[in-house]
């Protein structure tokens, strides 16, 4: 996976000053206490509470950020900033400063911000610790800048004017709580602002859908900008929503093979708005992989259906109770063995020597593998399988127990190893030693090892303690060919 997309927050100011030593040291540790952590956010037009353990924050300079266009494809959510941040620096007592200098320049870029659609701002008011009005003052009658700064720029009830006494060298994190706090609230204010306009956008889409020249494509993107805002992600039962019957497989999908593009008429369901999420992405993934193929490039082609397989995998899992019993392991089985076998047929007019053939048997070896853990999976839960090493993986996760009673899947090969504990044994040998054979091909002998000590283990399940015993010369000349060299 890759990494955690991040909130983006900018600042400005006086440039003199963000050029300066002292910003360089207040940035640093405005960093040290990121991410946000121990957000609480409520929806306006929700009553549950959502917790929000870590928010990853990109601090980024304001005029680094491109300009908003108007265009036919929504943006992502996380694009623009949700909050901007305007840095003041001058003594609490400069009065006379902020009325000829500094309120000009936080009014321009007060006027520039809130012409921006669900941006939120919050001005800092950095001072000297030996320059901070003490508050209270009773001899203090014209107020501070901070005073003026609030009854300038709090338009509403919301106070979004903070002052942050900072001096180099501080440590104490005290000093940011009310910043922080402030920089949250905006945040989630922004936040909801954008995903109810969003949602409000997928509506009135949805709305459109029998209207001519309604594009799937937009209603799909704005769909997934809403499921992919990663650090709403929490929220994953709302995102099962947005995608809706979206994601749903159709009939048969467990068993079709994975980079098929004849299987379905895909253009003419991507023509007339038709298509789901679910075959959109197959088609773009099995596009994807033909011209990788064309190029010659058939290790992409393992790796990259492999990560997809996983990657997709976990969406389906989410809908599990609307799929039949173990569809997402027959989907994941068929399609791994189908990605090898249409591996195989391109490889014919492919020029695979030395490294390169290995590295493809290798990846070939992988899928089979993501395959056989299926059988594992499946194994274990009617029963054919024990729990216990070589059988249960316990990095995977484990099923809802919810399916759908009134489906069944495609896969005769894999109803047949439900049913019959033997035929299920020797599918999964079959699986087991194809296995062994592309990582034996690919050099990868402790792989190779490891496999056949699982392939022993489910004989002494089994209870063939003569099959394990008996032979033993032949058995240990056949693990001796994977054993490595020394």
């Amino acid at each position: 996976m890759g990494p955690p997309q991040r909130v983006l927050v900018s600042y400005s100011g006086v440039q003199s000053y963000l050029a300066s030593p002292h910003w360089d040291t207040v940035r640093t540790a405005l960093l040290a206490q990121l991410p946000l952590r121990n957000i609480h956010w409520k929806s306006a037009n929700r009553t549950s509470l959502r917790p929000i353990q870590e928010l990853n924050i990109a601090l980024v300079p304001l005029e680094s950020l491109r300009d908003e266009h108007t265009s036919q494809v929504p943006a992502a959510l996380l694009e623009k900033p949700f909050l901007n941040i305007y840095i003041v620096t001058c003594d609490d007592s400069d009065l006379e400063g902020y009325k000829n200098t500094i309120k000009r320049q936080v009014k321009d870029l007060h006027t520039v911000v809130s012409a921006k659609k669900n941006e939120e701002w919050v001005i800092l008011h950095v001072v000297r610790p030996d320059a901070r009005l003490p508050s209270g003052n009773f001899f203090q009658l014209k107020g501070s800048v901070l005073d003026k700064l609030k009854s300038d720029f709090n338009s509403d009830k919301r106070d979004r004017c903070v002052q942050l006494s900072w001096a180099s060298g501080y440590t104490n994190p005290d000093v940011w709580a009310e910043f922080l706090t402030k920089l949250k609230d905006g945040i989630l204010s922004s936040f909801d602002a954008a995903i109810t306009q969003r949602e409000e956008e997928v509506k009135r889409s949805e709305n459109q859908r029998q209207m001519p020249g309604w594009n799937f494509c937009t209603y799909f993107i704005l769909k997934e900008s809403l499921a992919e805002a990663s650090f709403y992600q929490v929220l994953k039962e709302r995102n099962l929503l947005w995608f809706g019957a979206l994601i749903i497989p159709a009939p048969n999908d467990d068993s079709a093979p994975l980079l098929a593009i004849s299987k379905k008429p895909y253009r003419d369901l991507i023509l007339s708005n038709t298509i789901s999420a679910f075959d959109l992405r197959i088609y773009l993934l099995a596009r994807q992989c033909e011209i990788l193929a064309s190029m010659g490039r058939l290790t992409e082609v393992g790796n990259k259906t492999a990560a997809f397989l996983g990657a997709f995998g976990r969406w389906l899992r989410e809908v599990e109770d609307s799929l039949p019993q173990y569809f997402l392991e027959s989907w994941t089985y068929c399609s791994a063995l189908s990605v090898v076998d249409q591996c195989d047929s391109w490889s014919t007019n492919a020029e695979l020597q030395g490294p390169k053939l290995n590295a493809f048997n290798a990846s070939k070896g992988e899928l089979v593998e993501l395959a056989r853990t299926q059988l594992d999976l499946i194994g274990v839960q009617v029963g054919h399988l024990p729990v216990r090493p070589h059988f249960c993986n316990a990095a995977e996760p484990p099923s809802s127990g919810a399916f759908a009673a009134d489906k069944s899947l495609s896969s005769q090969e894999l109803m047949n190893a439900l049913g019959n504990r033997e035929k299920f044994y020797e599918t999964y040998v079959g699986i087991m030693s194809c296995t062994i054979d592309m990582y034996t091909k690919a050099g990868r002998r402790k792989f190779a090892l490891n496999l056949h000590g699982s392939l022993v283990a489910l004989d002494v399940h089994c209870g063939r303690l003569a099959e394990v015993l008996a032979p033993l010369p032949r058995r240990r000349s056949h693990l001796a060919h994977y054993t490595p060299h020394h």
